[in-house]
């Protein structure tokens, strides 16, 4: 995934004035107060901005000129995205160990609430393995009621991430250790899957590798039937996938283009196959008069959209009464990973899909917020964008968000007529499903290109760390191991600081002043780098005039502008005369207590005592 949004939270930009010995135009006083003004009103102007409706609801924009074309082409892409969404859906919410009908409440709602909030017309909200695994680590063994409040929670936290305009944050998640935190994330979808494709009981939740021991040890209790059958429905959707291969669109387009329909359409082909099949061995083969069949079944599955429900309420769970309070505080780091996860990968998607590039973030963390607040009022659970079907939405040729009305239909068509026939859909099938789907999220070629030469190392150690921890301590766990080594090389910079020295000439003379640059900031930390590089200067040539250019400063806090003051009380003491400062931003002078000079800003000394 590429990165999330342009970082904005250094709001004011560096001077782009060349370095200039002397004094300051005093018309800088008066743009200053110019700019406070016009920054006043274009703060004012971008607030009335994002409570405009046409904002916060695209779909008044784009329904104006929307069109018979336009129509026919959401139709068709809605179809195919809604035939790719339902069965994903329903094995999506195995892999959070719910029934199979809230994958389906989640894909309906996700994909109702973006067709009037969404911006990217190919993203698809609704349930994915990334957040079926994280609903996962969170809510195992707790009522549904858990699953409900962590998506009512989520929503909520994306909801005011749009309206802070945090949507920055996803940057402090780089490449690698997204591709290490995907990556493993495929591995445990696989590893968990592996006992429903085997037809194997329930295996041991305790990570990859323990779950994957528990099937390795027990592979002779493998039932023949669900071995069979998942092996099989693996290879016909592998099969299925390449399909359009076997007759390219140059030599015949129509046939290419029926052949490629039915490659999108192949995990409800291999669905409806796999439960006509257990459907017609069941009703043939009678056990003491009980229909049985060769390989364990999904089971029974709830009808019909579930009533609305404010997800604000207490739960008994063994008689005990537990409140959402109560539930909010065991959700722990679920209520900000879950959200950041969601937000990167929705982000993400929109910005690949974008047909200018540009991505409006804020108002899609209020699209998504919104998908799982109001998702929550109706038993689904948490939801993003998803990029396989946001995938099959492109290539499909859609027009607008409102193809996802058609794919919300769908769902809402199977959840009112084909929840009876979900029954005979094997659990095999739907491992076979998964793995196919998450397979083509690992991405282990990409730990060839960190180790090479010109790759910052600190890249390859996050990535590993957070594969590993991923692995063994859980994605959660890794996720934020991955972000804390990643941002080491950031953090060396910003911490440390970095100083260059030039020798340069004034303007109106031939005299020579030496200028010491610090880069990026100055902050605490960086301020015993600052003040070696300068008092190596003045010993070595006491007599040159020495300026201190602020031209790429950023950012001063308290204790560096303490220790600037400090310096130039040394450096006065050598006897090289008063430490000047360039190019300093006005806020600034005020606060270090700067003196205009001829030759630059000095500080200001106090007035010696009188005698008389």
């Amino acid at each position: 995934m590429e990165e999330a949004e342009e970082l904005r939270a250094l709001r004011q930009e560096p001077s782009g004035r060349r370095i200039t010995i002397g004094r300051e135009d005093p018309n800088d006083r008066k743009d200053e107060s110019h700019t406070t003004t016009t920054t006043t009103n274009t703060r004012w102007g971008t607030l009335l901005e994002g409570c405009d409706p046409k904002r916060r609801l695209p779909i008044l924009t784009w329904i104006r000129k929307y069109d018979g074309a336009d129509a026919l082409s959401d139709l068709i892409a809605g179809v195919t995205l809604g035939l790719t969404m339902i069965p994903q859906s329903i094995a999506y919410a195995t892999i959070a160990g719910l029934p199979s009908q809230y994958g389906l409440y989640a894909a309906f709602m996700g994909s109702l609430v973006y067709v009037f909030c969404g911006t990217v017309r190919e993203v698809s909200i609704g349930p994915t393995s990334l957040m079926s695994l994280l609903t996962l680590e969170y809510t195992a063994g707790r009522p549904v009621q858990y699953v409900i409040v962590l998506a009512f929670a989520a929503g909520l936290v994306e909801l005011a991430m749009g309206a802070f305009r945090l949507g920055f944050l996803v940057c402090f998640i780089s490449v690698p250790v997204t591709s290490a935190f995907t990556s493993a994330t495929a591995l445990i979808i696989i590893g968990a899957q592996l006992g429903n494709l085997l037809g194997l009981p329930r295996t041991v939740d305790g990570g990859f590798f323990a779950t994957v021991w528990s099937v390795l040890s027990r592979l002779a209790e493998s039932a023949a039937g669900d071995t069979l059958l998942g092996i099989g429905c693996i290879v016909l959707l592998l099969a299925l996938q390449y399909l359009p291969r076997l007759v390219p669109a140059t030599r015949n387009r129509p046939v290419h283009r029926a052949l490629w329909y039915v490659s999108l359409s192949r995990n409800a082909l291999v669905v409806l196959l796999s439960a006509l099949l257990a459907h017609h061995l069941v009703t043939s083969n009678t056990d003491g008069g009980k229909a049985t069949a060769p390989f364990r079944l999904s089971g029974r599955i709830e009808s019909g959209i579930p009533a609305f429900e404010w997800p604000v309420r207490d739960v008994t769970v063994n008689g005990t009464t537990v409140t959402f309070p109560q539930m909010v505080v065991e959700l722990g780091s679920g209520l900000v990973l879950v959200p950041l996860v969601a937000v990167l990968a929705n982000v993400a998607i929109a910005k690949a899909f974008a047909s200018d590039g540009v991505v409006d973030a804020t108002q899609e963390l209020f699209a998504l917020g919104l998908c799982n607040v109001i998702g929550s009022c109706f038993r689904a659970m948490p939801t993003t964008g998803a990029f396989t079907r946001s995938a099959v939405s492109h290539a499909s040729g859609v027009r607008t968000p409102l193809a996802g009305l058609y794919s919300a239909l769908l769902a809402l068509l199977a959840l009112g007529v084909l929840t009876p026939y979900f029954y005979y859909i094997p659990r095999a099938t739907l491992a076979a499903v998964l793995i196919a789907a998450v397979a083509s999220m690992l991405d282990l070629g990409i730990v060839r290109r960190l180790a090479r030469p010109s790759a910052l190392r600190t890249d390859l150690l996050a990535w590993t760390v957070c594969f590993a921890v991923c692995l063994v301590q859980g994605v959660e766990v890794g996720l934020l191991c991955g972000m804390a080594v990643s941002l080491l090389e950031p953090l060396r910079h910003w911490v440390g600081g970095s100083v260059s020295t030039i020798s340069t000439t004034l303007s109106d003379s031939a005299a020579v002043l030496r200028c010491i640059r610090p880069e990026v900031g100055l902050l605490y930390t960086g301020v015993d780098r600052l003040r070696t590089a300068v008092l190596a200067e003045v010993r070595r040539q006491p007599s040159l005039p020495l300026v201190l250019d602020c031209e790429r400063l950023v950012v001063l806090d308290y204790t560096a502008a303490r220790a600037l003051r400090e310096l130039a009380d040394e450096v006065a003491r050598y006897g090289a005369g008063p430490l000047v400062l360039a190019n300093v931003r006005p806020g600034w002078c005020r606060a270090l207590e700067l003196h205009q000079t001829d030759e630059g800003y000095v500080f200001k000394r106090p007035e010696p005592a009188s005698n008389g």
